[in-house]
């Protein structure tokens, strides 16, 4: 994508583009998006032609294509003798999930299945639940946690039925899996990459995960010892770092082998992070980027040559730079329910299973 990529607001019916600088982020796991833009004008205008409240709903568009469907959170104007300078943040409409507290009478589910639990807690907010392939069964008894928010009480369940919860076009909750689907170019060092970063984290990773089953009896009546639980292990980690975690609703010793499984993929896989910077705002095929992505990458420089996952993207444009793209990338596993591998050295991304490489 070129400097003339159009960026458009649109507000209460009229359009506003012209931006000078740009900053628009997409990630896969925050929920919601995020923008701010930005206008400079160097010459006595007239401002009411650029009023925009917060508050207003809003609709941003890269050349014509949707990118955010939410609100204005924020919109700031300021005056000088010869310029007028104009800041707009706003966020999907998911964002009132995030910000805003679970509220349900009686507070408690029993044999309701996620996308039920998640459309009632969304329902009020005016945002539809999407999801995509089987929910998985039923809640034997979920139940929300004083002052949680709607996300929160969102993210524990789909941690329990291997799902992500993101926000789609229309600014509405999807409840999806990450792709396996590898996109068809190679992100090259010193060709379509401009800059790359390679964090490999050991904090947080731990060589043994157990779960213990939640307790909704006496705990006098049943002690810790004697409730199910579920373990799994991370391969990488060598030293003895145990890791105890009170389930967060009652489900079966499947469940918490399952929940043990995705703890330790998600911390392994997260643990080693790429971030990249490209040129422009449109991957070699020609769409637009986007999370969510498999894409291969080379860079023999800092040890990555592997497949990873886009998890987040960045949108930039100023007044001294071009339009560029930060690329956040991760190993699949981190958004997946498979075991970890052990990454063989201290440098080099560790493929996923399957001989991806």
């Amino acid at each position: 994508m070129t400097e003339s990529a159009r960026v458009m607001l649109k507000v209460g019916g009229r359009q506003f583009d012209g931006w000078t600088d740009v900053s628009i982020d997409r990630p896969l796991d925050a929920l919601c998006g995020a923008f701010t833009l930005g206008l400079t004008e160097r010459w006595p205008g007239q401002p009411e032609r650029w009023r925009i409240e917060a508050g207003d709903a809003a609709q941003l568009l890269i050349d014509d294509e949707p990118i955010i469907d939410g609100w204005i959170d924020q919109a700031r104007y300021s005056l000088s003798p010869n310029r007028h300078a104009i800041q707009i943040n706003g966020r999907d409409r998911t964002c009132d999930l995030v910000d805003c507290s679970a509220l349900h009478t009686p507070g408690f589910w029993t044999n309701r299945t996620l996308l039920q639990i998640a459309t009632e807690l969304c329902d009020p907010f005016g945002i539809k639940v999407t999801i995509e392939g089987d929910p998985g069964a039923p809640f034997a008894r979920f139940a929300l946690e004083p002052g949680e928010t709607v996300l929160d009480a969102i993210v524990r369940m789909t941690a329990l039925r291997g799902f992500l919860a993101t926000t789609d076009k229309a600014g509405d909750l999807l409840l999806m899996r990450p792709t396996e689907q590898v996109a068809g170019f190679t992100l090259v060092e010193g060709e379509t990459i401009e800059q790359i970063e390679f964090d490999n984290s050991v904090v947080g990773r731990f060589s043994e995960y157990r779960l213990l089953a939640h307790d909704t009896s006496d705990e006098a009546a049943l002690s810790a010892a004697a409730r199910p639980g579920g373990s799994a292990t991370d391969s990488g980690v060598k030293r003895h770092r145990p890791l105890l975690i009170l389930a967060d609703e009652e489900t079966t010793a499947a469940g918490l082998d399952a929940s043990a499984l995705w703890e330790a993929s998600v911390r392994a896989g997260q643990a080693q992070m790429v971030r990249v910077l490209v040129s422009g705002w449109r991957a070699p095929d020609g769409a637009v980027w986007r999370p969510n992505r498999i894409v291969p990458v080379r860079a023999p420089t800092v040890g990555i040559n592997a497949e990873l996952l886009v998890s987040a993207v960045k949108f930039r444009r100023g007044a001294t730079e071009g339009s560029r793209c930060e690329l956040s990338l991760v190993r699949p596993e981190a958004y997946s329910l498979k075991p970890v591998a052990s990454a063989p050295g201290r440098r080099v991304a560790s493929p996923p299973p399957g001989g991806r490489s």
